[in-house]
């Protein structure tokens, strides 16, 4: 396989100096403020910031959003129990409302530890995936290319609708697109920022899947499917 090395250009080891080096550098997030949720709102735009709130949360470890999330939860079963008093028939909202509000409580609660961690994961992919997919192009590889897109296709089904054998799923493709790179004896300057940025992907979905797996998997897509359901009902509610 070291005949690929005849097919990466000379400038990929500038190139990829330059992604190497953001590799070292230590970035403090600016993180943006978070208004609380107003009593104001409507119960389905409060709704709609919850769920922004906890996705913040969960794929961002933006612990700025814990406070806002369960204010927003807060004022909605307020509002609901204010109905249920003015003769509304609340009942099925309510008794959805009440599974999300545990499950989303227990989701927050176990990832809470693993906040500042998950932060810095996501902070350095977004930071450098521009320069590791550069450096995908320069090698110029299509079965390469192909495999970092199905990887992070894969992580984005598990964030969304989790389950064993997507992650599973996960780790296989992993294993595959560093067998790739094994197989291409890189120069040592390009082929290690390509390592440290896939295991930096890896870690970002078992951070989050350590939070999943405690909770359980029907926890996490029950609040899925429950938040739409939600949201259709809080709509049908009288305005306050």
């Amino acid at each position: 396989m070291k005949k690929f090395l005849l097919l990466i250009p000379v400038g990929l080891l500038a190139a990829t100096g330059v992604f190497w080096a953001s590799l070292t550098h230590t970035h403090t997030i600016n993180q943006r403020a978070l208004t609380p949720a107003k009593i104001q709102k409507e119960m389905p735009e409060l709704f709609s910031d919850s769920e922004h709130y906890l996705r913040q949360i969960i794929r961002h470890g933006d612990a700025q959003s814990l406070s806002p999330l369960y204010t927003s939860l807060d004022t909605i079963k307020e509002k609901i129990t204010q109905h249920e008093e003015k003769g509304v028939s609340v009942a099925k909202v309510e008794k959805m409302f009440s599974l999300y509000l545990q499950d989303s409580r227990l989701l927050t609660q176990k990832i809470t530890p693993h906040l500042e961690t998950l932060r810095q994961l996501d902070y350095y992919e977004d930071k450098n995936e521009e320069n590791f997919i550069t450096a995908l192009d320069q090698i110029g590889l299509y079965e390469l290319k192909s495999a970092y897109a199905n990887l992070d296709q894969i992580r984005q089904d598990y964030l969304k609708t989790p389950s064993l054998e997507i992650k599973s799923k996960y780790e296989a493709e992993n294993q595959r697109i560093q067998g790739i790179i094994r197989e291409l004896y890189l120069d040592n300057a390009i082929e290690k920022p390509l390592y440290t940025y896939l295991n930096n992907h890896y870690q970002y979905l078992q951070t989050i899947a350590s939070a999943y797996d405690h909770v359980g998997y029907e926890r996490i897509n029950r609040l899925r499917t429950n938040g739409y359901a939600i949201k259709a009902q809080l709509q049908l509610l009288p305005s306050s």
